[in-house]
């Protein structure tokens, strides 16, 4: 009996551990959009200053998200783990005694660093311990991924009026610091294996997907079609350069065929688009519930809390979807679902009288939370059963892409919401689910061995 404890407990608090892990990350993005209107008074900063420091974070964990792939494979899962929290406390200690924009926007580019390897590290450890039970573990990370959408606002508004904004940096920097011991104490390490460093094949890419989703982002911001226009053809001649390295003696940035195996493209493609329609409605609903309904950030909060609970509550229970109906008919339902939900946003709007708009937001919002974390549970599923869950650099490309999708959703808002269109805003994301699930392709044949099949269904 003594030994079954011995070998249980480490492993609950392990789990513990990486799932409060995955919720701090969340936090890092979500925890400064209560109070970022009083950091921005506070420091100086115009409206548009303080978005680049939000979108500073975005775009540096979509820059830097295949070199932190990489070293978990290289450095181990633990150790890189451990120096991404190490770092997320520096930084956000630093951000908290911000004197201007300039100093905030390096910090808070820093904690996307750092937050960029939490994603990788985790999956790789829950991947490699709790092989088990994939389907339970990873509608379990998605679930902590909704936990840390939910407590962000809350958490950072209630620090900042009870506290000062820059607690809210501090209070992050203290569950960074928290976590950085359980992750040294209980965590199990991922060993670390020989990969060598594509270095050409890694730059090309950072600079090719940084210059694309930097030309979306300054395009969502400042609206110059040149300035962006000349990012995206940086961007494109990079990954041009990119796709040709393959074919010197260097060999490819990755293995052959990890890129092109069906799970892992049906998952990277559904993680991106599921991001992309997040990052619309968390930027979208409240722009139309306070600029057109009038509605506080208190009521917002509330109203938008609806869309985190249901993430948080619907991502378990897609495991029992999953081992019931296969993951592919899983995935394929969430997205219609999550059609559904975006459907529903812009109708909720052309309804009459606020208290009925606001209800019918709630419910679109619990439907489409549901359906993000439905996808999101399954998707990282179909990820882990992949062979390139084995490649460190093919786990940062996709988290790199689930990433984009978030950036680009973000900038898209910028773009379209000022139309005064909300059937434009929800439109193009729900085209793009559409995409996806015509993507995520038929039935596999019979004949292949029943681990691949997994994300396929039954016949």
């Amino acid at each position: 009996m003594s030994a079954s404890t011995v070998t249980l407990e480490p492993r609950r608090s392990a789990y513990v551990a990486l799932l409060a892990c995955s919720t701090l990350g969340t936090l890092s993005s979500t925890i400064i959009s209560a109070p970022i209107n009083v950091i921005a008074h506070a420091i100086g900063a115009s409206p548009r200053g303080i978005v680049f420091a939000v979108s500073a974070f975005t775009l540096a964990m979509v820059v830097f998200a295949p070199v932190s792939g990489w070293m978990c494979q290289r450095f181990g899962s633990r150790r890189v783990l451990a120096g991404s929290l190490l770092l997320m406390v520096a930084a956000q200690a630093g951000a908290a005694f911000s004197q201007g924009l300039g100093f905030l926007v390096v910090m808070r580019a820093l904690q996307g660093i750092a937050c960029s390897a939490v994603p990788p590290a985790i999956q790789q450890v829950l991947g490699r311990h709790w092989a088990g039970n994939r389907a339970r573990v990873m509608a379990a990370w998605a679930a902590a991924i909704g936990v840390g959408q939910a407590l962000g606002p809350p958490l950072g508004g209630l620090v900042a009026d009870t506290l000062g904004w820059r607690w809210v940096f501090i209070t992050h920097a203290t569950l960074s610091a928290v976590l950085l011991v359980l992750c040294l104490t209980v965590v199990p390490d991922v060993p670390a294996s020989y990969a060598p460093l594509h270095v050409s094949g890694m730059a090309t890419l950072l600079v090719g997907i940084g210059a694309l989703v930097g030309a979306v982002s300054w395009l969502g911001q400042h609206g110059e079609i040149a300035v962006a226009a000349g990012m995206a053809a940086v961007g494109v001649l990079a990954l041009a350069v990119h796709s040709q390295l393959g074919r010197t003696s260097a060999g490819p940035f990755v293995p052959p065929g990890l890129l092109t195996e069906r799970r892992f493209v049906a998952s990277t493609m559904a993680a991106g688009t599921v991001m992309g329609c997040l990052g619309v409605a968390i930027v979208a609903t409240p722009l139309h519930l306070g600029r057109d309904l009038g509605l506080g950030p208190g009521h917002i909060g509330i109203t938008m809390l609806a869309l985190a609970l249901a993430m948080t509550l619907a991502a378990p229970l897609s495991s029992r979807v999953t081992e019931r109906f296969t993951a592919r008919r899983t995935l394929r339902g969430g997205l219609v679902l999550l059609a559904l939900g975006l459907l529903a946003l812009p109708l909720a709007a052309t309804t009459s009288g606020p208290g009925t708009i606001v209800t019918l937001t709630v419910a679109a919002l619990v439907l489409t939370g549901a359906a993000i974390g439905v996808v999101q549970a399954t998707s990282a599923l179909g990820l882990m059963t992949s062979p390139a869950a084995a490649d460190g650099v093919a786990l940062g490309l996709h988290n790199m892409l689930r990433f984009t999708g978030l950036a680009v959703g973000y900038s898209w808002v910028a773009i379209a919401y000022p139309t005064g269109n909300l059937s434009l805003v929800y439109g193009v994301p729900v085209a793009a689910v559409a995409l996806t699930w015509a993507m995520a392709g038929p039935s596999a044949p019979s004949s292949e061995p029943s681990a691949e099949r997994v994300f396929h269904d039954h016949r």
